[in-house]
């Protein structure tokens, strides 16, 4: 049982070889030798390949207590601020999210739910970049309360915000943390599926590349004018939705895609048709 345990060993296990990490955020962040970047006031957890879990900035004197306040699962670290109360909470996931130009879709959107959710109901921070955490292995600037519980199933966490992303949906504006880049992965590959013939017939996969990053930093400064993704991120998704794209993607499987699309109207129209029918039958007998 003990093994199953997320503890301290287990978060340093996930922390970079060589990882982000300061003590004073006016002095600039830097990466360090793991052992090193340990000992340091704040550190990433969370990296450009990996979701290891989802950290939470609470800012107000009950940080360490939110979750309960919220009706929330308790998280596998409570890392606080004993000056002020305020709080980092740490919910550590069971299977990372993966990050990478091989990365789907679906889990990256469930995160998003996540995170979300989450921040809506704890009241945390909305602007937390999840760049930097208060590091739960340095005892002498926090009080960490390791909870002795495993590590979290993502479609676990899902269930307990199962309506807050249909609000988010309705309004892009309000999207933050993780929605961001699904939000925009999604609206680039629609543009990109619409596109790529012209580039392929060229044989040019750099000219469709450019055109995507060009496409998506525009979407980027519109969709998240207060909070844009880093110049990093949009250049990982773009390289995903070119890549996938260019291999997936021709003439042949375009003209796949319209004729099942096109056997799909025709069952549409026949459904209508059998539907008008039977209504007619039914004000006759009437």
């Amino acid at each position: 049982m003990r093994k199953e345990i997320y503890n301290e060993d287990k978060y340093k296990s996930q922390i970079q070889k060589y990882a982000l990490c300061c003590d004073d955020f006016n002095d600039g962040v830097y990466r360090k030798p793991r052992e090193k970047a340990t000992l340091k006031k704040y550190i990433g957890y969370n990296n450009k390949y990996f979701i290891n879990g989802f950290v939470f900035d609470v800012d107000h004197e009950y940080g360490a207590i939110a979750w309960d306040m919220a009706g929330l699962p308790k998280p596998n670290a409570i890392i606080q601020n004993t000056i002020n109360g305020h709080a980092h909470l740490l919910y550590a996931l069971k299977i990372p999210v993966l990050k990478t130009n091989s990365s789907k879709i679906k889990p990256l959107r469930l995160a998003s739910v996540v995170q979300c959710g989450f921040t809506e109901r704890l009241k945390a921070d909305k602007s937390y970049a999840d760049i930097l955490m208060k590091n739960p292995l340095n005892i002498f600037e926090w009080r960490t309360t390791w909870t002795d519980i495993k590590a979290y199933d993502l479609y676990y966490l899902a269930d307990f915000v199962p309506d807050v992303i249909r609000k988010n949906d309705s309004n892009k504006r309000n999207i933050y943390g993780l929605g961001r880049n699904v939000n925009l992965f999604e609206d680039l590959r629609v543009i990109a599926y619409k596109n790529i013939l012209k580039y392929q017939e060229s044989k040019n996969e750099h000219e469709f590349y450019n055109y995507l990053y060009l496409t998506a930093d525009i979407i980027n400064k519109q969709s998240n004018s207060n909070n844009p993704l880093s110049h990093n991120e949009i250049r990982q998704i773009c390289q995903s939705v070119c890549k996938w794209t260019w291999k997936n993607f021709s003439k042949k499987q375009f003209s796949i895609i319209q004729s099942k699309r096109g056997m799909n109207n025709v069952g549409k129209i026949k459904n209508t048709d059998t539907k008008e029918k039977l209504e007619k039958a039914l004000r006759i007998l009437l």
